[in-house]
């Protein structure tokens, strides 16, 4: 997955390295999030649901970097146009996320409800955690370098998937374990203010 940022010293190659990371983002978001949507609705998984389609808003988020940086490479420069609406489109997803995670984690604490995830989401959600992680870890590094405030904003929001799935996991492990029912969703709700707040962040920042 990672290229070798080191030798990418032109901003031609920095901006195809943005392209190829955003595609990684945009195939896995797209693979997991269906196929956690699926898991969930066959098990009557909540949880797995959320994630799902957590995962495709994410895959909005790299498609319109991918157009972004595609563009960038046509006319040989960064459009400050498209950066400041790639940058609006994964803010605006990351608070529509934060916002729809804390309303599920609301509505769970309150029905006493308990997310039973199939073995195979607990599978996904394990290998989720990892390869989102790195997906955010990466993308940092090559936003800095373009730079791309928007490549940032969504490493931001691969790293909230990654907290997502890590939750997902440990609850279903502590539930099963100890019985902890509301320590899933209490950790995603802090998850959700912290997506929120970082939005808004964001997009009250000045525009590229």
């Amino acid at each position: 997955m990672p290229e070798p940022m080191a030798r990418a010293h032109s901003p031609a190659q920095r901006v195809q390295a943005g392209e190829r990371i955003s595609r990684t983002s945009l195939a896995w978001t797209v693979a997991a999030g269906s196929t956690a949507i699926v898991i969930g609705l066959i098990g009557n998984s909540v949880v797995l649901v959320a994630f799902g389609l957590i995962g495709l808003l994410d895959a909005v988020g790299s498609g319109s970097l991918i157009i972004h940086f595609r563009h960038a490479q046509r006319h040989e420069q960064i459009s400050d146009r498209l950066e400041a609406i790639a940058l609006r489109v994964v803010t605006i997803g990351m608070a529509i996320i934060g916002l729809a995670t804390m309303s599920d984690s609301a509505y769970r604490l309150r029905a006493h409800s308990v997310g039973h995830a199939p073995a195979a989401g607990v599978v996904l959600a394990g290998v989720s955690t990892f390869v989102l992680a790195m997906l955010a870890r990466r993308k940092h590094k090559i936003a800095r370098h373009i730079p791309s405030p928007a490549l940032q904003a969504d490493g931001w929001l691969s790293a909230m998937g990654a907290m997502l799935a890590a939750v997902t996991l440990a609850g279903t492990g502590m539930e099963a374990a100890f019985g902890w029912w509301w320590l899933d969703p209490v950790a995603a709700v802090g998850v959700g203010v912290g997506a929120v707040s970082l939005s808004v962040a964001l997009l009250w920042s000045p525009a590229p």
